[in-house]
């Protein structure tokens, strides 16, 4: 993989005894023998253990793998088939990996309109408490075909002074747990108080962005980024589970 990628490999940081194996400070996922195997089964030598993981990643995105070994997924550790396109998941895995590992510091979706008081916000001009959370964020209500009210996804309301409009569909279709990052971000980013302890959990002061409070915004457009770009790389990957290769590398 090229330099500046992330690398997925090294459990050194976990062990708690603070033991390394080795002079490089890292502990290895992938083993010698599932590498000579990789190696053994294209015909590569190139192949790395980087690319083994990334490989890995690119594969358990992959809606045919997906949708295989779903029950599987429920009750024990999944089954890595062996692609008839390595390189194709293993540069697709390592651009995912980037993006989910990396998505803090990733460009904030940039074809949403953030309103403020109906206006495109401006937060050297306006007033931070624009942007702060004070209930619970929720879609706005649009008419459904019946005249009945019911979600818009396109648009999330902030607060009464805060939307982000034009949320494209593809910000829903990537899912973690049942839920879109967005959507739990929306369930997840709300002021909340302990029955017991009285201590209350409030995001507005979380130091990401208690000076800035539109560092809340561009979070949450990050998010969308999240969505929309594994949309797009999932989109583009080849079939994982050849016709002809029944059983899976393990």
């Amino acid at each position: 993989m090229n330099a500046g990628t992330v690398s997925m490999l090294d459990l050194g940081d976990l062990d708690p005894t603070g033991d390394r194996p080795d002079d490089q400070g890292r502990v290895d996922n992938i083993t010698d023998w599932c590498l000579d195997q990789f190696r053994s089964r294209y015909q590569d030598p190139a192949i790395s253990k980087d690319d083994i993981w990334a490989y890995i990643y690119g594969v358990m995105h992959a809606p045919d793998w997906r949708t295989r070994y779903a029950n599987d997924l429920r009750k024990g550790l999944p089954r890595i088939s062996y692609a008839d396109d390595f390189w194709s998941f293993a540069q697709a895995g390592q651009e995912l990996i980037d993006l989910h590992v990396g998505y803090e510091t990733g460009e904030p979706y940039p074809h949403v309109r953030v309103l403020v008081d109906g206006q495109p916000a401006d937060p050297d001009r306006d007033s931070p408490d624009a942007y702060r959370i004070d209930r619970p964020m929720r879609w706005a209500k649009t008419r459904d075909e019946d005249g009945k009210l019911a979600d818009d996804p396109t648009v999330l309301v902030v607060n009464d002074r805060c939307r982000i409009e034009d949320i494209p569909p593809e910000a829903h279709g990537y899912v973690v747990n049942g839920k879109s990052p967005l959507r739990w971000a929306i369930d997840r980013l709300r002021i909340t108080r302990d029955k017991t302890s009285g201590i209350s959990r409030d995001p507005n002061r979380w130091h990401v962005w208690a000076d800035r409070p539109y560092n809340l915004i561009e979070h949450l457009c990050r998010l969308i980024t999240v969505s929309v770009e594994t949309v797009r790389i999932v989109d583009g990957l080849p079939p994982s589970l050849p016709p002809d290769d029944p059983h899976p590398a393990g």
